[in-house]
């Protein structure tokens, strides 16, 4: 392997650890943000199983379950080859959108489910905490109609082919 290789190499795991470290504090295990990271920078972008443990160093349970959640939440599919009985995996593109756009659509629950909340809270309990429980309702109704606004206006510029 040449040094510009290995270098490639190094700048790709740097990468992949930097991206992992963010999907793991957007809520994924570890692991698991880190196979989405490495499915998102390989190239080709798709990997057998084998390839993707050899690359994370991580044991075989560890990129299954990863494999798993990240295939049952659509974010990752795979396609096969005639002749080749390995399956391999890649960011399903579609699903990932339909999540984000699912993700953003929850700040309009969270008001709802805070307003219910105030809404069982008496008037005279801390009425300090009640008007800023208010803001964050307010806050979150904004934003909430907001991103519905601009998922409206995406959809209508990039329908769905």
């Amino acid at each position: 392997m040449t040094m510009a290789e290995e270098e490639k190499i190094e700048r790709i795991r740097q990468k992949v650890e930097q991206m992992g470290v963010f999907f793991e504090r957007s809520g994924f295990a570890p692991v698991t943000g880190r196979v989405f990271a490495y499915l998102l920078v390989c190239d080709p972008p798709h990997k057998d199983f084998f390839a993707i443990q050899e690359f994370l160093k991580a044991s075989k349970s560890a990129i299954s379950n990863a494999l798993a959640v990240l295939t049952n939440e659509g974010l990752v599919d795979y396609i096969t080859f005639s002749g080749d009985r390995r399956r391999y995996f890649r960011i399903n593109t579609n699903g990932w959108l339909s999540s984000l756009k699912n993700k953003l659509r929850r700040v309009g629950v969270l008001g709802d489910l805070l307003n219910d909340v105030l809404n069982e809270r008496c008037e005279s309990d801390c009425p300090a905490f009640n008007h800023e429980l208010k803001k964050i309702i307010f806050f979150q109704s904004y934003l909430s109609k907001g991103i519905e606004q601009l998922i409206v206006e995406w959809e209508e510029k990039h329908p769905a082919t």
